[in-house]
């Protein structure tokens, strides 16, 4: 399986978008990072933590600015045992296509594709 990776500014949409996931695929695990000690921002530690604690591949999606820094250099610096992609789609809606896609039994390369191909132009 994998699981979808949110990196959000703002806790509040962090969460929010993984319960809106929740609600249109179960099966998919959602882990949510939004923001930082109870403010807006991103924490390049909290992101490593959360992607150290994988126990599936998993897809990124991130909202603006330091967000996509800190994932980069996160996702830079993973040497777990897992495949960890990040997503150039938008928060919310490209987090909801690849929920949907993977719940219907699609791969992290066929996810990718997907969102390539909506959100690339």
């Amino acid at each position: 399986m994998t699981a979808i990776v949110l990196v959000s500014h703002s806790e509040d949409i962090a969460q929010g978008t993984k319960a809106l996931l929740a609600q249109m695929a179960q099966s998919v695990t959602v882990i949510a990072q939004g923001g930082t000690n109870g403010e807006i921002g991103t924490s390049f530690d909290d992101i490593q933590q959360t992607l150290t604690s994988l126990e599936e591949d998993a897809i990124c999606f991130y909202d603006i600015g330091s967000a996509e820094m800190n994932l980069d250099m996160a996702i830079d610096m993973y040497d777990g045992n897992f495949r960890v992609e990040k997503a150039t789609a938008p928060i919310v809606e490209g987090s909801f296509t690849a929920a949907v896609k993977l719940s219907v039994g699609g791969s992290i390369d066929e996810t990718l594709e997907e969102l390539k191909n909506n959100f690339t132009k």
